[in-house]
């Protein structure tokens, strides 16, 4: 489960960087204020669509923001996100997990996990950190950035 608190922590820090305030990066983001304060507050977490965004535009690492890394921006070149569908796809190959071992283990349904494969749908940012902790690997790494 994200710890909004981290999350939290990290999007301010991020902002102070930056020289933005809740209304500046609504307004880059094309959202409103009261979602980027939701965030700050800690009162939820982004949807997956948003957290790719926020990461994209602030050019650092997802575990950063999520609180799973402690540095923001390492001198990694973070590769654009890649279609979530098939980047889990490509990480079942790798790793010779099926599908239906995965969703079993994973605790994950299988109506929701065909519409992430067929893109109908997207993870939550708690699932893709449930995700990357099954497959041992970096949220970046889920994502396909890295």
């Amino acid at each position: 489960m994200v710890n909004l608190s981290n999350l939290s922590e990290n999007l301010q820090e991020l902002m102070n960087e930056h020289g933005l305030n809740q209304s500046t990066l609504a307004e880059a983001m094309n959202t409103n204020s009261s979602k980027i304060s939701s965030y700050i507050t800690a009162k939820r977490a982004p949807n997956y669509t948003t957290f790719i965004a926020l990461i994209e535009y602030f050019h650092c690492s997802a575990d950063f923001l999520l609180g799973l890394r402690e540095y923001p921006c390492e001198e990694i070149r973070y590769q654009p996100v890649r279609p979530f569908g098939e980047r889990l796809r490509e990480i079942l190959q790798e790793t010779g997990t099926t599908q239906y071992r995965f969703t079993k283990e994973a605790d994950v349904s299988w109506g929701v996990f065909y519409n992430w494969l067929a893109g109908k749908r997207f993870p939550s940012v708690d699932n893709l950190v449930k995700i990357a902790g099954y497959f041992g690997c970096s949220v970046d790494f889920l994502l396909g950035r890295v």
